[in-house]
């Protein structure tokens, strides 16, 4: 018997030897929240080792994040709580227009035999700072506020001053309105180009919105999109509600042929854009974005007059016809990197104004159901326009 138990001892030991030995998981970047909608969001972050996160979530009533046990939200795939670096939480059951407060937790794995080996956990501060806390959409707000920026093309100074007012100015939700990157490098890239600096500054605790733009087309990292990004609807294209509008979120592609030659035989654009626009038909007639008194769309790439790029006149054969079906308010766009305006009719039919905005200021939108107004703000803070559009 002396022996057997000396046998438990010494393996518990050895276990816990081992456990000891598991890397600590840290907090590499983030997080950053995408996907809001009243009842569902998905918390995002990267750990510098594999590792088993989680997030609990507590509602925002004045009380200690340590009041009560909270509950948990894992990210499980067949089964099974994932062990990765990338971790990806999405969370159901919410209320409409709350906030949420939210803690992350990592959890060193070893899974690389039979049985898996726990080691150390470790998590976000709530104690010594507040923690972080994120407002679920409400289709029953009276206004819908969000503030744009787009080209920054990984200039670190540009996306401080454009958004370092953002938790003071307290928006609905961000919009990256494409080409935050020259080039989609690794993971780490992407990393150090703008998601750190968005956690740091506001994504922590403002839903991103993240309309793709071609230069997040290329390079080796471009894959990783959706897997940094995550839709609902699995594309780069996506729609939801927040009070009276409703914001369609669309894809560009590239803008030139699929045989130029600076995609190498790479690019598939064409049937890709026609696929889009099979979404976009059928998300129009969603009851949720059909009902809504205002529709504003997100495109980076945007129409232009007469005969411009191939890919904007691909967008806009595709496009036009729904969005004016669709009865869309404005288009918001990038990639110019000028501002501008394409008034009603002057792309082909276009039944909706086209505001394109240039890559050193951000814009401010406050929607209601009978106006939009825009603010075009540059990096110093200085208003350089103020524009309003009549909901019809």
């Amino acid at each position: 018997m002396k022996r057997f138990f000396l046998s438990l001892v010494m393996a518990v030991a050895a276990v816990t030897l081992y456990a000891a030995e598991i890397p600590v998981p840290k907090i590499q970047c983030g997080p950053w929240v995408v996907g809001v909608s009243e009842t569902e969001m998905t918390v995002m972050w990267i750990t510098t080792e594999r590792s088993m996160g989680w997030v609990e979530l507590a509602p925002d009533d004045g009380t200690s994040f340590y009041a009560e046990e909270r509950p948990r939200y894992y990210e499980d795939y067949l089964g099974r709580h994932t062990v990765t670096k990338l971790h990806k939480v999405r969370i159901k059951g919410l209320q409409a227009g709350t906030t949420y407060r939210y803690r992350i937790y990592q959890q060193g794995i070893d899974d690389s035999g039979h049985n898996p080996v726990s080691g150390q956990i470790t998590a976000s501060n709530v104690y010594s700072q507040k923690p972080y806390a994120i407002r679920t959409m409400n289709q029953s707000a009276k206004e819908c506020r969000f503030t744009m920026v787009n080209d920054i093309h990984g200039r670190d100074s540009m996306l401080i001053a454009l958004t370092k007012s953002v938790k003071k100015d307290k928006p609905d939700f961000v919009v990256f309105n494409g080409d935050m990157v020259d080039f989609m490098g690794s993971q780490k890239d992407i990393e150090d180009k703008f998601l750190h600096r968005a956690s740091e500054l506001f994504a922590t605790d403002f839903p991103l919105v993240y309309v793709r733009g071609n230069h997040e087309t290329r390079g080796p990292g471009f894959s990783e999109y959706l897997n940094l990004f995550p839709t609902d609807t699995g594309t780069a294209c996506f729609a939801f509600r927040q009070g009276p509008v409703a914001v369609i979120v669309l894809d560009s592609g590239e803008d030139k042929p699929d045989s130029d030659l600076e995609y190498g035989g790479t690019a598939a654009y064409d049937a890709y854009r026609e696929q889009l626009a099979q979404w976009l038909k059928q998300t129009i007639q969603r009851e949720d974005i059909k009902s809504a008194p205002v529709k504003i769309a997100l495109l980076h790439v945007p129409f232009e007059k007469g005969k411009g790029w191939y890919g904007s006149n691909e967008l806009k054969r595709l496009f036009v016809p729904l969005l004016n079906e669709a009865g869309v308010d404005l288009m918001l766009s990038g990639h110019t990197h000028n501002y501008g305006i394409r008034e009603k009719g002057t792309c082909d039919g276009n039944q909706f104004p086209i505001l394109v905005n240039d890559n050193n200021s951000r814009m401010d939108v406050v929607a209601n159901d009978k106006e939009i107004q825009v603010k075009v703000i540059d990096a110093l803070g200085k208003e350089l326009r103020n524009l309003t559009f009549k909901v019809e």
